[in-house]
């Protein structure tokens, strides 16, 4: 440091408040860049509070030189403006304190960033953390600074991540933690992205943070590029969320699954308010035979069941040659699906995924029977004509993929649960044929496939390297996920497979501690999104999908570290 900037920081230190003006002034005139006189100011206001109550600095002394480092900084302020306009903001970041009227540090804090070429927006000391969420809010910023003086504020300060979650932004904002109460353990604790000890350690985060924030990749971005077995920003979040979203928007299942403006509604509020990666529009499995002629029945506000199918296991290949292939776009409520992918596709725009659904060939002829096991039977007795009527299904499942590509859809999911159920030696021998016509159907369209099995199924996944390449697979917590790893290796994608009836009990931290544990074992090189093995439950707590978030964004961050 200069000898003129040397001398700025001891005016500071010493309160010189009359006499910092003219030494700012002479440090300017030899040379000195505003944001090195700027630095110099911090240095010498830091180097009170380090020296309080140890080395002979009290009380009096800090407030004196505050007033030196508040002259210096107001006389500073044009020009480091002129500077900023210069360049675009590095980004925008929302300072407050809550429980306390502390304002000195909060201002030198707001000094240094801006000198650093941030947009500071002072949400003020001793105010609720629902105001800090709101400015938040209404200034757009991405990056919130916080200071905690007195411990005992601490669970007031934990309120604050609950407000940013109830407007729906948690997900676009970088939390930082600083302050005398402040430490590592308390910012995690209270949620926080990141903890800073001093002025420079939150300037150096915020820079960190708002160079990853311009880098994000788009959700759209981030799947494809997973999908490619490369390593995005961080593990993407997709959701399978039908029940789960209807409650969280406050819709009634069955108007969900009946109207296509309702299905988007759910699945976009779902999204804006958590922050995954993806619009899922499934809904119920009846809704694919009912576009065959099947009837299905609508409980009020639970899932639609096949009451009457359109094949009998008795008479299958008869009642399936009266069958004709149905026009989507004129299919019941197939047609709603339709138009929730139009509708969230026009709302979200281009750079979110709108997954569309189908149910694969073998359950979707299972369905046209209603899930009648007797089926069985039929497929044993006549194999030839149940190849055909497979071979027919997947030349549906083409042309609904060929209409969910035209109305917007960016990957298709394919329901195929009960072909994997099968023993190894039926799924080759009815299963795999028609799958994989189906998926190079689809992938010549445009568009690549994810192949949906729940349940038990691992004697079948390893099918999905020759059905399915360059696709992904969604497959339950019976399955070892290392083992699956392993054994797909880069050659499909892997989505889940968190186990829903264990979580829907768990803690946070739980919930958290499983989602990592996934991540260190199927998140490295890419080809992993994190999900659940099935539907998310409609009641899983909203917090668990909060912490299910957060491991993605904090472990699932590419390069991901090793397991601890």
């Amino acid at each position: 440091m200069s000898k003129t900037l040397e001398e700025v920081k001891k005016a500071t230190h010493n309160g010189e408040y009359k006499n910092i003006g003219s030494i700012i002034t002479n440090a300017l005139d030899q040379g000195a860049k505003p944001l090195e006189v700027m630095q110099a100011l911090s240095e010498g206001i830091i180097s009170v509070s380090g020296e309080y109550k140890t080395k002979g600095m009290y009380l009096d002394n800090i407030i004196i030189a505050a007033a030196a480092f508040e002259i210096g900084s107001a006389q500073l302020a044009p020009l480091l403006e002129k500077e900023r306009e210069k360049k675009e903001p590095l980004g925008k970041i929302v300072l407050g304190v809550v429980e306390g009227p502390w304002t000195i540090g909060k201002s030198i804090v707001a000094a240094n960033l801006k000198a650093q070429g941030f947009e500071v927006i002072d949400a003020g000391s001793d105010v609720p953390p629902e105001k800090i969420a709101e400015a938040t809010l209404e200034s757009g910023a991405n990056l919130i600074a916080l200071g905690i003086y007195l411990t005992h504020a601490a669970p007031e300060l934990a309120k604050l991540d609950d407000a940013l979650w109830k407007l729906g932004i948690r997900h676009k904002v970088r939390t930082i933690l600083s302050g005398p109460a402040s430490s590592p353990q308390l910012a995690k604790k209270l949620g926080m992205d990141a903890y800073a000890g001093d002025v420079k350690d939150i300037v150096a985060k915020a820079k960190e943070f708002a160079a990853e924030l311009r880098e994000e990749m788009t959700p759209l971005e981030r799947m494809m590029t997973s999908l490619k077995h490369k390593e995005p920003d961080r593990v993407p979040v997709i959701p399978f969320a039908q029940t789960f979203s209807a409650k969280f928007a406050g819709i009634p299942f069955s108007v969900y699954v009946s109207k296509g403006y309702a299905m988007a509604e759910g699945q976009i509020k779902a999204y804006e308010a958590f922050g995954w990666d993806a619009v899922c529009m499934s809904s119920d499995v009846a809704i694919f035979a009912e576009a065959f002629g099947a009837k299905a029945e609508f409980p009020t506000d639970d899932v639609p069941r096949i009451a009457k199918p359109v094949l009998s296991p008795w008479n299958m290949y008869e009642d399936f040659k009266k069958l004709d292939m149905p026009d989507p776009w004129k299919a019941g409520r197939m047609v709603e699906s339709l138009r929730a992918i139009e509708i969230a596709k026009k709302e979200l725009g281009s750079d979110v995924p709108v997954i569309g659904w189908i149910e694969g060939p073998f359950q979707g002829v299972a369905l046209l029977s209603g899930g009648d096991p007797m089926t069985l039977f039929f497929v044993k007795d006549h194999p030839d004509e149940f190849r055909e009527i497979l071979d027919f299904y997947a030349d549906w499942n083409i042309e609904v993929a060929r209409a969910m590509y035209e109305a917007g859809a960016d990957l298709i999911g394919a329901g195929e649960a009960a072909a994997y159920w099968m023993s190894p030696q039926f799924f080759e021998e009815f299963a795999l044929a028609p799958e994989k016509k189906a998926c190079q159907g689809i992938n010549k369209v445009g568009i690549p496939v994810l192949i949906h099995c729940c349940g038990y199924v691992p004697q079948c996944i390893h099918f999905i390297k020759e059905t399915n390449p360059g696709g992904a697979i969604q497959f339950d917590y019976q399955v070892d996920l290392a083992w699956a790893k392993k054994l797909i290796g880069d050659t499909v994608t892997i989505m889940g497979n968190l186990n829903y009836n264990k979580l829907i009990n768990a803690t946070p931290d739980e919930m958290y501690a499983d989602c990592a544990d996934s991540i260190y074992t199927a998140g490295p090189g890419g080809g992993y999104w994190l999900a659940f093995g099935c539907e998310i439950p409609r009641d899983m707590p909203y917090k668990n999908i909060q912490m299910m978030i957060r491991a993605a964004k904090s472990v699932g961050k590419y390069p991901i570290q090793k397991r601890p």
